[in-house]
């Protein structure tokens, strides 16, 4: 029988494993310069890998207790809001404001944005927002 601290790291190690199998297959099928040739029949594909990374990921959350949970969210939240802004700033001071790279890195920080907004106003609709 495997105990709780072994499910945890195998389900960890699975999610490291399904990470790398999806960038290799992405290094396959996608070009490194241009878009794909036939874009509407490989975003879903490359949209289908994500989710099945975020299965992976998902079997590896649900053997966390509170504790480390806590500590992941706030991590990624502030750890990924400081890191992302502090290259967002780098970009636009070096290559300036229109480069490729820092337009990328933008429209990279507004999907997180309105991807934070959607989940929270989720939480805030089920009633979870609510303040005592």
């Amino acid at each position: 029988m495997m105990t709780h601290r072994m499910k945890f790291w195998l389900f960890g190690g699975l999610t490291l494993a399904a990470v790398i199998a999806a960038g290799t297959l992405f290094g396959r099928m996608l070009p490194a310069t241009g878009g794909s040739d036939q874009p509407f029949r490989v975003y879903p594909v490359v949209l289908a890998l994500y989710a099945a990374v975020l299965g992976v990921a998902w079997l590896w959350w649900k053997r966390t207790d509170d504790l480390q949970q806590q500590g992941q969210l706030i991590s990624w939240y502030w750890g990924g809001s400081c890191g992302a802004l502090a290259m967002l700033a780098y970009l636009m001071t070096f290559l300036g404001r229109t480069s490729d790279i820092t337009l990328g890195a933008f429209y990279m920080v507004m999907a997180q944005v309105v991807g934070f907004v959607a989940v929270w106003l989720i939480w805030v609709v089920r009633g979870r927002g609510h303040a005592e």
